[in-house]
């Protein structure tokens, strides 16, 4: 096929892929808690988590008046500010105002219920990057210091939400979303055409990948998983280019091995079990070939790589060795007992998400096509057949290797955690159906006509439209009725701080809100004065008792002296919590 046909048809899988991903962005009507927690470390002012309750002095002032502030200048200002007190101290820094402010400044941010109410703007505040923290990037670096992944997709966002400030939008996320998945099928193409089965199929396997629905999954869920696909990809790539130069490399080899690591690295910690199997793949395979000078770069490259990751990012440490996750992963790495059934359901995840075969024909189309493709190119003397082995085996090696560690350790089985390998999946399977269709059919005629249709197939078992899109939340936050001028009062069980955040959409749309624990109810006490006409939201979470909480506010919470009373307009029962919606008026 000429190069001017094939950049047609690119563009054109391009604009496909933009539609599918508008068109499953548009119906998205809800959010799981990790997207408000992406919105919200992503953008609010050195607050990782919402705080429910008044600061005595928070983290944001303290990096005003000592740390990072907001902008360049400032930062530097409060570094030769800094130093001056240091010295003062004798550079001790524990018997400084600077970490005693820190301390207290920490101590202030560790109360997670209200002892009062809160303005709606303080959870709008949150979820959105204001005039004053634009592009603030000191923030972002805060808040993820003790999350579970690395901070760069949430840079990305903070981004992105930056030009729109004081704006919350679901497009915000799915826009950034959608430019990634753009690339990773830019980058497919790429992959396939220049390195496994040239322009044909390279073409095919983009299509299938943008319409299908693992695009539409990256694109709705708006948290990392996206870019780490991308990132994958592109780690294959570099060893591909790489395997095709006979292990011969130059700067721009080593720079987009550079890139593609430092970007899986900062975007997911999972990136560093299938690094991990990648690089011993290919260095047992450069042994193989009698390449020690090229062997001993290569570890080079990606040791002085780590390095500067590490510096980049340095709790990658912590969160690996003594992080929540990562307690549990290694935890239950070495319990057997469920490795089965594990197995089973992450086989089935990954071939709904992809190709939508059942999981035993999938399975078996993943096993016996490569080994097909590997046993007619033997048969038939075929020149490529090491070269092609050794592809295999880089893109074979980490992917089993991946999933099988990935589908024991993982919290939740669930898509999210294995999305990086739905490219690959369908390399694995069309390529070699496409060799195997230019080996075994013998006329032109016949094998478009037999590589169409195994296209047209696969295009029509993996499509998007085909399968249940588990990240739209029909029905969710976007759907939820706030009328102006609400208050809420969102009731949580006991220690469960964080029930609420899901809702921080909802909450950010009212006028005042109070998230309270159940036991504590009693710090609300005759402490609203609305007026008549106004509107009180109350959202009781599932498992309380909703009745007794209803008539405990009733007789408690209004002030003394108001003469209003609560009528019930409208009560829905859904997604984990009961929504009771009142007219305040006078009492007759």
């Amino acid at each position: 096929m000429k190069k001017k046909y094939a950049n047609i048809l690119l563009f054109m899988i391009l604009i496909l892929t933009l539609a599918n991903s508008l068109y499953w962005g548009n119906r998205k009507e809800g959010y799981h808690v990790d997207e408000m927690y992406m919105y919200g470390t992503a953008n609010s002012e050195y607050l990782p988590f919402m705080h429910m309750g008044p600061q005595e002095y928070s983290v944001r002032e303290w990096m005003h008046e000592y740390g990072a502030a907001s902008d360049p200048v400032s930062f530097l200002k409060n570094i030769r500010k800094d130093i001056g007190i240091l010295k003062a101290c004798n550079w001790n820094i524990k018997a400084s105002p600077i970490y005693t402010a820190y301390q207290h400044a920490r101590e202030c941010s560790n109360d997670t219920y209200t002892s009062g109410w809160m303005n709606g703007s303080d959870y709008r505040d949150y979820l959105t990057a204001s005039e004053d923290s634009r592009f603030n990037y000191f923030s972002v670096y805060y808040n993820f210091r003790g999350d579970n992944h690395p901070p760069l997709y949430a840079v990305l966002l903070h981004t992105v939400c930056s030009f729109f400030p004081g704006r919350f939008s679901k497009w915000f996320g799915i826009g950034l979303n959608s430019a990634i998945v753009s690339l990773t099928v830019l980058l497919l193409y790429t992959v396939v055409n220049r390195h496994l089965g040239g322009p044909v199929p390279a073409l095919m396997i983009s299509c299938l990948y943008g319409l299908s629905t693992a695009a539409a999954l990256g694109t709705v869920f708006i948290r990392m998983y996206g870019l780490l696909t991308l990132s994958v990809l592109g780690f294959i790539y570099a060893h591909l280019r790489m395997t095709d130069k006979n292990f011969k490399w130059n700067k721009k080899d080593r720079r987009i091995l550079v890139l593609f690591t430092l970007l899986g690295y900062l975007t997911q910690y999972y990136f560093l079990i299938f690094a991990f199997f990648t690089a011993i793949t290919f260095s047992l395979i450069l042994i193989r070939n009698k390449r020690a000078s090229f062997l001993f770069r290569y570890i080079r490259t990606l040791i002085i790589t780590g390095i500067t990751g590490l510096i980049l990012w340095p709790f990658t440490l912590k969160a690996i060795f003594s992080g929540t996750r990562s307690a549990e992963s290694f935890g239950s790495i070495f319990n057997l007992s469920d490795l089965t059934v594990r197995i089973k359901t992450m086989l089935g995840v990954l071939s709904d998400s992809t190709v939508g075969l059942p999981y035993p024909l999938f399975l078996l189309l993943l096993l016996f096509l490569p080994l097909a493709a590997c046993m007619t190119a033997k048969f038939k003397k075929d020149l490529r057949l090491i070269a092609v082995s050794e592809k295999g085996f880089i893109l074979i090696v980490p992917f089993t290797f991946y999933f099988l560690i990935v589908s024991k350790i993982i919290p939740y089985l669930v898509d999210r955690y294995i999305m990086c390998l739905f490219p690959l999946c369908f390399i694995l399977l069309f390529c070699p159906f496409a060799y195997l269709t230019k080996q075994l059919v013998s006329k032109k005629a016949g094998c478009s006509l037999v590589l169409t249709a195994g296209f047209v197939l696969f295009l029509i078992t993996s499509s998007a439209f085909r399968h249940y899109n588990p990240y739209l939340f029909e029905g969710g936050q976007e759907t939820d009725p706030v009328a102006a001028g609400t208050d809420c009062i969102y009731i949580l069980p006991a220690n469960w701080w964080n029930q609420s955040a899901e809702d921080t959409l909802l909450l950010s749309q009212c006028e005042r809100s109070a998230v309270v624990a159940e036991d504590k109810l009693d710090c609300l006490n005759k402490s609203y004065a609305p007026d008549p006409g106004d509107k009180l939201m109350i959202v009781i979470r599932e498992g309380l008792d909703t009745d007794a909480d209803l008539a405990y506010l009733k007789d408690n919470l209004i002030k003394p002296g108001s003469n209003l009373s609560f009528k019930e307009k409208s009560r829905d029962i859904s997604r984990g919590r009961t929504v009771i919606t009142f007219d305040l008026s006078e009492a007759l």
